[in-house]
């Protein structure tokens, strides 16, 4: 099977990454290695100090996949730097996660992910997802027994009723994913136009759709769009900015402005290491 070994990575954790909340198609095994399903492909990464092993990839795929969509070919190191001395907070939450990085995943899977997502948990959350995918997607392999399937295309949920994608244990969003669906499938909305222009716009164009409010729309554009200036507010980052920041009773609107200001133009990694903290430490 093919294999690559990328030498030399800093600021870089496998299971922190797994731990941050902006994927549900990684496996923990038991060797402490991952499972990754993207792109229509499956692969197995596991890290020993700054190596990242990852079988099922060749050095091609590498280049063309897996280094992108593990946000390498960003800085991480001068980003942190730019947070350093901001605040004691940032500074304890940079510590504590430092490994973190933005995955930067497919647009499509990541607007239904994150429909789904809404007021849900996580392991409901991935066996919906799971079941989206084995029903309407792609068989990419079956390794020791077990299948492994793709996301389906637009053009594959679109046979899905509403009826269907309830039963794949979706709940109320089923209706929004049908009609999302089919507003991508009818090119209601362009894919390639969210990827190219700026927050503002991409999140407005983003709320036509149904089920996507600002704090859906913002996680779609930090972790499928590039888009490192959007700051997504759940339970959690709010959780955050009541205790750190005095927040409390800020509406989304005065908040996002804050986190621009406040952060800079990588905003939302710094809610990553803000929100891993929060989430992980019990302090």
């Amino acid at each position: 099977m093919k294999k690559i070994v990328i030498e030399d990575v800093t600021e870089f954790s496998l299971k922190q990454i797994a731990e941050s909340g902006q994927t549900f198609r990684w496996k923990e095994n038991e060797n402490g290695s991952y499972t990754i399903i993207a792109f229509a492909r499956v692969i197995n990464a596991v890290q020993e100090g700054s190596k990242i092993i990852i079988t099922g990839a060749s050095k091609e795929d590498f280049s063309l996949i897996w280094k992108d969509y593990f946000d390498l070919n960003r800085n991480y190191k001068e980003i942190i730097e730019s947070f350093r001395g901001k605040d004691g907070n940032l500074d304890k939450a940079i510590v504590y996660g430092e490994g973190v990085r933005i995955l930067n995943q497919e647009l499509w899977e990541i607007i239904i992910t994150f429909i789904i997502s809404g007021n849900n948990n996580i392991p409901r959350i991935k066996k919906s997802i799971e079941r989206i995918s084995e029903k309407y997607g792609t068989l990419i392999d079956e390794i020791e027994g077990k299948k492994y399937y793709a996301f389906p295309r637009p053009s594959q949920l679109n046979k899905a009723t509403v009826e269907d994608l309830r039963e794949c244990g979706v709940g109320y969003r089923d209706a929004y994913i049908y009609h999302t669906t089919k507003a991508i499938v009818n090119e209601e909305i362009d894919l390639n136009k969210i990827r190219n222009i700026n927050l503002d716009e991409a999140r407005k164009e983003l709320k036509r759709l149904k089920g996507v409010g600002d704090k859906v729309a913002d996680c779609i554009l930090l972790f499928a769009c590039n888009q490192t200036n959007a700051f997504p507010i759940d339970t959690w980052v709010k959780k955050i900015l009541t205790k750190y920041y005095g927040l409390a009773k800020t509406g989304n609107k005065e908040v996002n402005i804050f986190a621009r200001e406040y952060f800079g133009d990588h905003c939302g990694i710094a809610q990553q290491y803000l929100f891993y903290y929060i989430r992980n430490n019990n302090e």
